[in-house]
């Protein structure tokens, strides 16, 4: 546990990633690591399935990868090139299940850590298992937490992250602004991005730790499981770097970019105090954003039961080197 405050130089990458093309995401993200790294961070973050894309059909089992594969390969390379811990998340496949699972690694181009994310959001529900855990990485400069996407709207997240004191909060998104529709209405559409764009000072200011929130920008089309409709819509961005007394120090809006930035990670600013939570939910929404709760559902069993994706995730697993 830290003794004393002491600076970390940040760096947020907010870009666009198509649909199921790992590499090619890949080799796009490295220019923007890159620039972080240039302008002097030492912790560099990218946003969730930032290889992947976003993908509401069985495809997205096509850019699944065993525990280390292309991604995290790919992380190890750079972070020891460039002297930085990197992180981003990825689908993992682990025997017959397929994960979203966050990765940092280390200057010396080792694992520092990971994390599966818990609560699959709405249709994720069907392509990808949760996975409960403490949700934090230990590195030498204090215990990193980690809220992947949706997770930051669950109560259960400030509560793990409080009980843990951890000393930085990273909240990687690949969270689109839905376009409204009988189950998204317009109100709650306009408060989306309002969520968004206040997610990292919302933490920040919780749990008295800087906060860097993370999205992807771009266009977005989706189908959606069982449903005569696709999702159209946009990332908005809105990537930003709050620090521990709760100041937004930059943010993004809805173009690819970098921002660099200093944050305190100082004990003395910690709340220690438990989070306010109301029900389901880390703060107040939309009675609306309960239909997620029931896509999840269906989603658990539709996934439970596909034996193609037991096949597919044995396939890909079985790739992991001993």
């Amino acid at each position: 546990m830290q003794t004393g405050g002491r600076t970390l130089r940040v760096g947020a990458v907010q870009m666009i990633s198509q649909n199921g093309k790992v590499a090619e995401n890949l080799e796009r993200a490295l220019p923007f690591v890159e620039d972080a790294a240039k302008r002097g961070a030492k912790l560099i973050v990218l946003p969730e399935f930032m290889p992947v894309g976003y993908i509401f059909t069985k495809a997205i089992w096509d850019a699944g990868e065993p525990k280390v594969g292309q991604t995290v390969e790919w992380l190890c390379r750079h972070s020891k090139r460039l002297g930085v811990y990197l992180g981003t998340s990825y689908l993992e496949a682990d025997g017959e299940d397929f994960f979203n699972t966050f990765v940092i690694t280390t200057p010396e181009g080792t694992e520092a850590g990971r994390v599966r994310k818990q609560t699959p959001a709405s249709f994720e529900a069907y392509f990808t298992k949760g996975y409960s855990s403490d949700h934090v990485i230990h590195t030498e400069f204090g215990e990193i937490g980690v809220g992947i996407c949706y997770e930051c709207m669950l109560a259960y997240t400030p509560k793990m992250m409080i009980s843990q004191s951890v000393d930085i909060m990273l909240m990687p998104h690949c969270a689109p602004t839905p376009e409204a529709n009988i189950f998204f209405p317009k109100q709650a559409v306009e408060f989306w991005d309002v969520i968004m764009k206040g997610l990292a000072k919302k933490y920040s200011t919780l749990l008295g730790v800087p906060a860097i929130f993370i999205n992807r920008c771009g266009l977005w089309e989706s189908p959606l499981p069982g449903l005569p409709m696709k999702q159209r819509s946009k990332f908005p961005g809105l990537t930003a770097i709050a620090d521990s007394d709760g100041t937004v120090k930059a943010q993004l809006e809805d173009r690819e970019g970098v921002i660099v930035e200093d944050v305190l990670l100082d004990p003395a600013r910690k709340t220690n105090i438990t989070p306010e939570t109301f029900g389901h939910w880390s703060m107040k929404l939309p009675w609306h954003l309960n239909f997620f709760r029931f896509v999840e559902f269906c989603g658990k069993i539709w996934y439970s039961l596909s034996a193609e994706r037991k096949r597919r995730a044995l396939a890909i697993s079985s790739l992991a080197r001993k």
